[in-house]
């Protein structure tokens, strides 16, 4: 999908008004349930250590309700997260995100027409996500006080709550900006929910729409001699290995789906699964789900469709990895730290000295 026609975007000037861009903020006490009701359904924490989880926000469901955002977007104390073409507002260093105050987001948003959705509230005002990707250039970025980047970029220098945050805006705000009309009947569709659901404008079809969230599986595979079953895709940089990992399938349990992809992709039998943690993946749009498995042993043998090279590595061989920016012995190289791969993979690897 293309984006709208391109608008430019001028800041006020002190001719025009006497408005500056606010300054970075960031959530009082950097909890977001500050000065409010916790949600009684809120986890707490459950898993801090997997980047984009463990998010701490009142996701405002009855305000939701209300249905239109830009009631939200006029409230006192509302402020704005940015998404421009596939990337995000973060300042400072380490960095974490830019947020913008109401009469700024209230600008851009009438200046680029882009989607806008309520995130949740914090003890200051309602959170919002605006799509800014109608502005002509990134170069507007640093006029507005940050830089536009990619999430995976920087997932590991921000803040844990300020990762999760931007995850779901950008998991929200591409599901809006791939879900314009109705997949049943192809008519336009009528936003809902401060954002959160879309109805056929049709009154003959009337279908709801709602976010997608593609279940996937990851697992850590190991035989009887404490070995891990890693892979790489031919797509990949040269050098990665990973876990193996694959898309949920109609019908099908998660631990049937860790046994089915383990045997499609590397032909080993799974006996046993554990489940380990799960971890928010909006690149597009998935969950990714963590599990430990046991399999029987034997020499794998990859899926020439999907599968590079896949094989046993033992844990002293996994040592001598490197990272993307430092590969060790013969090149190779762990997935990023911010994945749940890395989370699997280094448990398994911690485990030895127990």
């Amino acid at each position: 999908m293309g984006h709208r026609a391109a608008q430019s975007f001028k800041l006020p000037t002190d001719s025009q008004s006497s408005f500056t861009p606010p300054k970075p903020r960031r959530p009082r006490g950097g909890d977001l349930g500050v000065g409010r009701p916790r949600d009684p359904c809120q986890a707490e924490a459950m898993t801090p250590s997997v980047l984009y989880s463990g998010l701490r926000l009142d996701r405002a469901h009855p305000t939701r309700r209300d249905g239109d955002v830009s009631l939200q977007m006029r409230r006192q104390g509302a402020r704005y997260t940015l998404y421009w073409r596939g990337r995000q507002l973060v300042s400072g260093t380490p960095p974490g995100i830019r947020w913008l105050d109401r009469s700024y987001g209230l600008r851009l948003a009438e200046a680029t027409q882009g989607n806008c959705l309520l995130l949740g509230e914090d003890g200051d005002g309602p959170l919002l996500a605006l799509d800014v990707s109608a502005l002509e250039g990134g170069e507007q970025g640093p006029e507005m006080g940050g830089n536009w980047v990619m999430l995976r970029s920087v997932g590991g220098l921000l803040p844990a709550q300020d990762a999760g945050l931007l995850a779901y805006a950008r998991g929200m705000l591409v599901w809006r900006e791939k879900t314009r009309f109705c997949a049943s009947c192809g008519g336009p569709l009528l936003v809902q929910d401060s954002g959160h659901s879309a109805k056929c404008a049709d009154a003959a079809c009337g279908a709801l729409h709602f976010p997608r969230t593609d279940p996937a599986i990851i697992m850590l595979v190991t035989d009887s001699q404490g070995r891990a079953l890693l892979g790489r895709q031919p797509v990949w940089t040269p050098g990665m290995y990973s876990c193996l990992a694959g898309f949920v399938e109609p019908g099908e349990s998660l631990e049937d789906a860790v046994a089915r992809e383990v045997w499609e992709e590397a032909g080993i039998r799974v006996t046993s699964t554990t489940y380990v943690a799960s971890q928010p993946w909006p690149f597009p749009s998935s969950i990714m789900i963590g599990f430990n498995a046991v399999a029987q042993d034997g020499e794998p043998v990859a899926d020439p469709h999907e599968i590079e090279e896949v094989r046993w590595f033992t844990r002293d061989e996994v040592s001598t990895f490197g990272e993307a920016d430092r590969p060790g012995d013969q090149g190779r190289f762990l997935p990023r730290k911010d994945s749940i791969a890395r989370l699997l993979v280094d448990a398994w690897m911690a485990a030895r000295e127990k």
